[in-house]
């Protein structure tokens, strides 16, 4: 729906939209990086998918780079791509690297920092439907 097969994959990541959405995650890292949002910042994000209820962002750090304590409406989970980032919720700091994955719930203030040259995805979903 939306996409010609002729498309490249990168071409086909702007359809986010879509009823099916296939990214290359190192390629969306690397022209995160090479944006000049990140040249302009300590970090980055790109919406990668976008459908009702749900979200879902690349977000590219520089070194040291951070995201300020905030919350987000709804529930999220937060996937290591690369490099070594922290997540702190209150006082409890989580090293999120590649192959981990957080889930946060709803309102819960945190504060993220890039340890390194780092990037994580993260999905914002919707509320939960009663089991």
């Amino acid at each position: 729906m939306g996409t010609d097969s002729g498309e490249t994959p990168r071409a086909q990541a702007h359809h986010v939209a879509d009823s099916l959405v296939e990214v290359d995650l190192a390629t969306e890292l690397a022209a995160l990086r090479a944006s000049d949002s990140y040249q302009a910042a300590d970090h980055a994000a790109k919406t990668i998918a976008k459908q009702p209820g749900v979200r879902v962002v690349l977000i590219a750090f520089k070194a040291g780079g951070q995201m300020h304590e905030h919350h987000a409406e709804w529930a999220i989970t937060v996937q290591g791509v690369h490099g070594h980032v922290e997540f702190k919720v209150a006082d409890r700091v989580v090293a999120l690297m590649p192959g981990r994955l957080l889930t946060v719930a709803a309102g819960t203030p945190h504060h993220v920092t890039g340890v390194d040259e780092s990037a994580v995805l993260l999905t914002i979903g919707g509320a939960h439907m009663p089991s």
